[in-house]
């Protein structure tokens, strides 16, 4: 019988290493890429993808929340309601309609290091999106009626996705304990009195400072014919001046506490009690990249889906949670915080939940994972890389995502495979005895 499980893992093993090596060497082609910069700054990102006739549009602002002044929260967010109500040539609401009429969808989102804003269409409307995105970008009108009335909505999506749940007042609470006076302990949201006291002079501002084609990025990816997409670009995007010069200033290194920092909070409209931790990390665009890719594999390996190893223990195992999770992002330009966060079973107390997700960590610290289980790791995060690539949304996201932080988007899209593979187990153990240390970390409890 052992001999026939060790006949049977030899053959699991070699199946895994050649599903591997079969993505690493799909993987491993380039993209068909263009890029130009044009004389006034904006820098341009094409890719031909022809799997489908449709095309995807990507305006990134290099700004976001950690932009921010303190008062004044939520300004990023509320310019990107206002972005589509009206230009001189576009009418109020008219943007999305716009685009649906045509048979397409367009959104936007604000984080801390960005804003950036989306269109996607069918291919041969490629000059529709383009025109649209051109003229919003320098010609905004910024009018005290629409403003009135976006303003009022963004209080309510403040209300109804924070104030009124428990456990994203309690994450908010956890970010800002864990980063103290930094900005990215501010919501993206913005605080509810900074919303209430946005004047349409703060947006005008922010405006004229922040959307110049010098502050962005526009990433073009579907099925496209490079000349033709280059020539639309220049024709639309060179004639637009640049705002007034302004250099996106360091964020401040956060103050790290040689202590374990606490947050215990009770909430009488929460159902559920939740753990969470944080460490401070580096992400790819600061610091070791091969640390970077060594802390994803940790959070693989530690947390990542229902094979990793709290999940296991604590879920299956042993029956003290209902959930448990790691979390490392790695895109941010400043710090990142690795999490761990598990939700407890009925019966089981938090402290509980805390010494066995903590032994998990020693584990690792300890002693350097095996060559199957980070194989399996890897060829999980491969697989995962490959089948995004089959997204023209995804190949764009993770361009303008890498470039708008100035980071190599090569890196996380076409050498992806390489690095991965490249990360040993010595160097997953050491990311963990650096960076996962309880005496270092942001230990949050939320009760009912």
């Amino acid at each position: 019988m052992s001999k026939d499980r060790g006949r049977g893992w030899l053959r699991g093993g070699q199946a895994a290493l050649l599903f591997s090596l079969v993505l690493w060497s799909v993987n491993a082609q380039a993209l068909v890429s263009r890029s130009f910069t044009l004389e006034n700054g904006l820098q341009t990102v094409l890719v031909r993808e022809p799997k489908a006739p449709v095309v995807v549009t990507q305006v990134w602002y290099r700004v976001g929340a950690a932009d921010e002044e303190a008062g004044k929260t939520g300004l990023a967010h509320m310019l990107e309601h206002m972005m589509f109500q009206g230009t001189e040539k576009i009418a109020p609401a008219q943007f999305s309609k716009i685009i649906a009429r045509n048979g397409g969808e367009d959104n936007a989102s604000t984080a801390q290091d960005y804003t950036n804003y989306w269109i996607k269409l069918s291919s041969d409307r490629l000059d529709l999106a383009l025109s649209l995105e051109a003229d919003r970008m320098r010609h905004l009108r910024l009018q005290e009626a629409e403003f009135d009335s976006e303003n009022l909505v963004v209080r309510e999506e403040r209300r109804s996705r924070t104030d009124s749940n428990p456990t994203a007042r309690f994450l908010e609470k956890f970010r800002q304990a864990a980063y103290g006076d930094h900005p990215y302990g501010r919501p993206v949201i913005g605080w509810m009195e900074d919303v209430k006291n946005h004047t349409i002079d703060d947006l005008r501002q922010w405006y004229r400072r922040h959307y110049s084609p010098d502050q962005a990025i526009l990433v073009v990816v579907g099925d496209i014919d490079f000349d033709g997409a280059e020539q639309k670009v220049r024709k639309l995007f060179s004639p637009l001046e640049n705002s007034a010069s302004w250099q996106r200033p360091p964020l401040p290194k956060r103050v790290q506490p040689d202590q374990t920092v606490r947050l215990d909070l009770h909430d009488e409209n929460s159902q559920l009690s939740h753990f969470f931790a944080g460490f401070s990390t580096p992400s790819f665009t600061m610091g070791d990249v091969k640390e970077a890719f060594a802390l994803e594999l940790l959070s693989t390996v530690l947390g990542s889906s229902a094979s990793s190893r709290i999940y296991r223990q604590l879920v299956v195992k042993e029956g003290l949670a209902v959930s448990a999770r790691s979390g490392y992002g790695g895109l941010s330009r400043g710090e990142e915080l690795f999490s761990l966060s598990a939700t407890p079973r009925p019966g089981v107390s938090l402290e509980q939940l805390e010494e066995a997700l903590f032994v998990e960590v020693e584990k690792l610290v300890a002693e350097p994972i095996g060559e199957r289980e980070l194989q399996r790791a890897k060829n999980g995060l491969i697989a995962g890389h490959l089948f995004a690539q089959d997204s023209v949304d995804r190949i764009a996201w993770l361009i303008g995502r890498v470039s708008v932080n100035e980071g190599d988007w090569r890196l996380l899209v076409e050498e992806y495979p390489d690095r991965v593979q490249a990360v040993t187990a010595e160097e997953i153990q050491q990311v963990a005895q650096r960076y996962l240390k309880k005496s270092r970390a942001t230990i949050g409890t939320l009760q009912p």
